[in-house]
C-alpha cells in the first residue's frame, strides 16, 4: 500500500502546469454547436471531450438510434442489443442478472449519461437493467481497459446516452406501444411509452415515460423457460421508467445549465414457481403456476444529474457535472442460514452514490489540431448487503471514496500521424465497519466469525498512450496502450466462505480482518491493441488484435459448494475482432463480424499462467451476419444471423472441465413508415425456432442455472408523432 500524499502533489502539479499552459494561449473557443454535439460520430466516453471515432487509438462502437430501434424490434433488451452488435461481448442471459456477461473477458463500466451504474463494493450483477430502451438515444462502447473514466473499466465502457430534445422539436409528442408474444396464452407482453420534447435557442425539455409487462418465455420445444428465483427474471415482470431532462442556455449561448431526473423499477409478478432442471441429463428447468415465498424480486434505481457548461471560459470549455443515485436490488429467497434456526431469507443490496466530474477542454493550444482536457472526478459510494427478513447484515456497511485528477490530449505530428496520451491518478479509500458473518458463512472452517473493520487507502497512476496513422485517405491504423483500474468484489470477500447448513463446524474462530486482507487490493489491467481498417464509398473492413494482462487479477472461481469465490491470480486475455460492411447497391447493405477471445490464469502463484480461464469469464467465438434492404422510402427490413461456436475448457490438458455446444439464431425486423399516421416495426426473434441451452447455463454446470434460450417470438411496435 502506498501513501496517497505524494500522488496528490504529483497530480496537482500536472493540473497546474496544464491549466497554466492553456491560459497562456489566446485562442477563443466558439459557443457550443448543439447539432454538432448530437452528431453520432462524436463521442466523449473515450476521451472526455468530443472526438471523432476515427481519431481515437482503440476500438470504439457507437450504436446509433436507428440501430437500437432495429435491434429492439427483435428483442426489447439492451443487453441483447450490445451482445449482438459489439464484438467480444458475451451473449445475453435473457435474465435480470447479468452475471457472466462481460466485455473481452473483463468487467465493463456501465454508465447512463456518464453516471456509473456499477457498484464498486458489492457486485450484485444487476446493473444491466437501470434504464428502458425507449429512453436511450445511442450507446457508446469503448472496448478494452480504459483509464479516462476510472471506477472499474477493466474490460471497457458502455455509456447509455438518453434522449434529449432536438432542433425542430416544438412540443413534439410521441406515443408508442409494443406487443410481444410467442403465441402462448401466458406468453404475451405489452409496453406503452410516451415522449414530449421542446427545443428552442434558449431552452430545451424532454419528458419520457414507459410501462411494460412481460409474459412467460417459451423455448424452441414449446416449454416454459425456467426461472432463477434467487437472481431474478425479466419474464413475468412489470417495469416502469420515468425520465425528465431540461436545459437553459444563457449569455448568448455561451453558458448552459441542465438537469435530469430518472426513476427505473422492475418487479417480478410472482406468478410461477421454478422447477429445477438437470444439467447432467440435459433437461432444462421450467416453471409451474404458483406463488413463490417471500417478497418479489426487484430492481430500483433513482438518479439525479446536474450539469453546468461554459463554452467560452478562458478560451476553452468548462464542464461541471454533479450526480446522485440510489439503488436497491432485492433477491429471492435462498439458503442463507442467518442463524442455526433460520435457513431461508432474502438478500438485498442497497447502494447510494454521489459524485462530481469537473473538466476543462482546450483546443489548438499547440496549433496542431490538438485537444486537451484536464479534470477532477470524485465519487462516494455507500453499500451494504443485508437480509430483509432477519435484518442481519451479509456484509458490514462499506464506503468507497475516490478523488482522481486526470490529463488527456491528442495532437497531429504530421498530416497522417496523430498521437494521444493521458494519465489519471486514482486515489481510493475503502472503509468497512465492524461486523460478523452469517452462521452459514465463516473463515478457516469456523462459523459466524467476527469482521474487523477499518480503512485501506490505495493510490495508482494509470496511463494511456496511442497513435493513429493514415496510410491513405482509405487505409488507417492505430496502436494503443491503456490501463484500467478496478476493485475486486470486496463485499463477497468480507461475507466469508460458504459453510452451509447443520454440521459439526464450531461457532466463532479466526476473524476476518479487513485491514490485512490482500484480496481487496485494486486490479490494474494493461491493455495492448493494434488495429487496421479500410473504407471507401462501398466498403468498410476493420480488424484489431489485443492482449489484456492483469498481474494480480480478481477472478470468480467456482468452489465445491456451488458458489463463486474471489481468487487473486494473474490473468492473461488475448483475442481479435473483425468487422466488415459492404453496400451492394444503394438499397442493400451487408454486414459481418467475427470475434475470438481466450484467457489463461496462474493457478500456482509463480507469476506465469498455466491453466485455461473459467469460461464464465469469457465469451464464445462468434460470427454475426446481417443484411439491410431499403425497399422504398417507406419499407425496409433487416435479417441477421448470430452463430456461437462450440468450446471446451481444459485444465493442464487433463480432460474437459467445461463444454459449450454452439448454436445459431436467425432474426428478422421489418420497418414501415406510414407518414403522418405513424411507424410500424415488426420483428421475429429466433425465426427458425432453434432449441438451445444458453451459453451461461451450459458452462455454469449447475441444475439451478440450467435454462433454455427463447424460442420463436413475435413483436409488433407502433408509434406516432403529433
Amino acid at each position: 500500500m502506498t501513501s496517497p500524499l505524494g500522488g496528490y502533489f504529483f497530480s496537482l502539479s500536472l493540473l497546474a502546469s496544464s491549466i497554466g499552459s492553456a491560459l497562456a494561449q489566446d485562442t477563443q473557443a466558439a459557443p457550443a454547436n448543439q447539432e454538432k454535439k448530437s452528431d453520432e460520430t462524436m463521442v466523449v466516453t473515450a476521451t472526455r471531450y468530443s472526438q471523432d471515432t476515427d481519431k481515437i487509438p482503440g476500438s470504439i462502437n457507437v450504436i446509433s438510434n436507428e440501430e437500437i430501434k432495429q435491434q429492439t424490434t427483435v428483442s426489447d433488451d439492451l443487453t441483447s442489443v450490445i451482445a449482438n452488435l459489439v464484438p467480444g461481448m458475451t451473449p445475453s442471459r435473457q435474465k435480470l442478472s447479468n452475471q457472466g456477461e462481460n466485455l473481452r473477458g473483463r468487467t465493463a463500466l456501465i454508465m447512463v449519461d456518464g453516471v456509473p451504474q456499477n457498484n464498486p463494493l458489492r457486485n450484485g450483477n444487476r446493473y444491466g437493467y437501470t434504464v428502458d430502451p425507449s429512453m436511450v438515444e445511442r450507446i457508446e462502447v469503448v472496448q478494452g481497459a480504459s483509464a479516462v473514466q476510472g471506477m472499474g473499466a477493466t474490460g471497457g465502457i458502455i455509456n447509455y446516452v438518453t434522449k434529449s430534445a432536438k432542433p425542430g422539436d416544438h412540443w413534439k409528442q410521441t406515443i408508442g406501444t409494443r406487443v410481444t408474444s410467442n403465441l402462448k396464452e401466458d406468453g404475451t407482453g405489452g409496453k406503452v411509452y410516451y415522449n414530449l420534447s421542446q427545443y428552442d435557442e434558449n431552452y430545451d425539455l424532454f419528458i419520457g415515460g414507459s410501462w411494460e409487462q412481460q409474459g412467460l418465455y417459451y423455448d424452441g420445444n414449446g416449454n416454459p423457460i425456467g426461472m432463477n428465483p434467487i437472481q431474478g427474471e425479466t419474464q413475468d415482470s412489470n417495469a416502469s421508467n420515468f425520465l425528465a431532462k431540461g436545459g437553459y442556455n444563457f449569455d448568448e449561448g455561451r453558458q448552459r445549465v441542465s438537469f435530469s431526473a430518472s426513476r427505473y423499477k422492475l418487479t417480478g409478478n410472482n406468478n410461477y414457481v421454478a422447477v429445477k432442471g438437470d444439467h447432467v441429463n440435459g433437461i432444462p428447468g421450467t416453471v409451474v403456476p404458483g406463488t413463490p415465498t417471500g417478497a418479489p424480486v426487484s430492481n430500483y434505481v433513482e438518479a439525479y444529474n446536474f450539469q453546468y457548461d461554459n463554452y467560452d471560459f478562458l478560451g476553452g470549455e468548462l464542464a461541471f457535472q454533479m450526480f446522485m443515485q440510489d439503488y436497491q436490488a432485492v433477491f429471492g429467497e435462498a439458503n442463507w442460514w442467518a442463524t442455526p434456526d433460520q435457513q431461508k431469507d432474502q438478500g438485498a443490496i442497497d447502494s447510494s452514490k454521489k459524485g462530481f466530474k469537473l473538466s476543462y477542454v482546450r483546443t489548438d493550444v499547440l496549433g496542431s489540431d490538438d485537444s486537451w482536457v484536464v479534470g477532477l472526478d470524485g465519487i462516494e459510494d455507500s453499500t451494504q448487503q443485508a437480509l430483509i427478513q432477519s435484518g442481519r447484515g451479509v456484509t458490514p456497511p462499506m464506503q468507497y471514496q475516490s478523488l482522481s485528477p486526470f490529463l488527456q490530449g491528442d495532437f497531429l505530428i504530421t498530416d497522417a500521424l496523430r498521437l494521444s496520451g493521458g494519465v489519471r491518478l486514482e486515489n481510493t479509500k475503502v472503509k468497512v465497519a465492524d461486523g460478523q458473518t452469517l452462521w452459514g458463512y465463516g473463515n478457516a472452517g469456523h462459523r459466524q466469525v467476527d469482521i474487523i473493520g477499518g480503512e485501506q487507502n490505495f493510490t495508482q497512476d494509470v496511463y494511456n498512450l496511442g497513435a493513429v496513422y493514415d496510410f491513405t485517405p482509405s487505409i488507417s491504423s492505430f496502436v494503443g496502450f491503456s490501463q484500467g483500474f478496478g476493485l475486486p468484489d470486496i463485499g463477497r470477500v468480507l461475507r466469508g466462505n460458504w459453510i452451509g447448513g447443520p454440521s459439526d463446524a464450531p461457532v466463532g474462530g479466526a476473524p476476518i480482518d479487513f485491514n490485512t486482507m490482500p484480496a481487496v487490493k485494486p486490479v490494474v489491467t494493461d491493455n495492448y491493441e493494434v488495429g487496421l481498417s479500410y473504407k471507401d464509398e462501398k466498403w468498410y473492413v476493420g480488424g484489431s488484435t489485443y492482449t489484456s494482462i492483469a498481474k494480480d487479477g480478481a477472478n470468480l472461481s467456482l468452489n465445491s459448494g456451488g458458489t463463486y469465490d474471489v481468487t487473486r491470480q494473474r490473468t492473461d486475455i488475448k483475442g481479435y475482432e473483425l468487422t466488415a460492411s459492404y453496400s451492394l447497391t444503394q438499397s442493400i447493405q451487408l454486414q459481418s463480424m467475427y470475434s475470438h477471445v481466450e484467457g489463461q490464469v496462474d493457478t500456482t502463484g509463480n507469476g506465469a499462467v498455466d491453466s485455461d480461464m473459467d469460461l464464465k469469464n469469457l465469451s464464445p467465438d462468434r460470427l454475426f451476419l446481417a443484411i439491410n434492404q431499403t425497399v422504398s422510402d417507406a419499407l425496409s427490413f433487416r435479417v441477421q444471423y448470430n452463430h456461437m461456436f462450440s468450446r471446451i475448457k481444459e485444465k493442464n490438458g487433463a480432460g474437459a472441465e467445461q463444454k459449450f455446444d454452439g448454436y445459431g439464431l436467425l432474426d428478422i425486423a421489418v420497418h414501415y413508415d406510414i407518414g403522418r399516421y405513424g411507424r410500424v416495426n415488426a420483428g421475429i426473434e429466433n425465426l427458425m425456432n432453434e432449441q438451445y441451452i444458453n451459453y451461461f447455463s451450459q458452462i455454469r454446470n449447475h441444475s439451478a442455472y440450467y435454462f433454455s434460450g427463447r424460442g420463436r417470438t413475435f413483436s409488433l411496435n407502433y408509434e406516432v408523432d403529433f
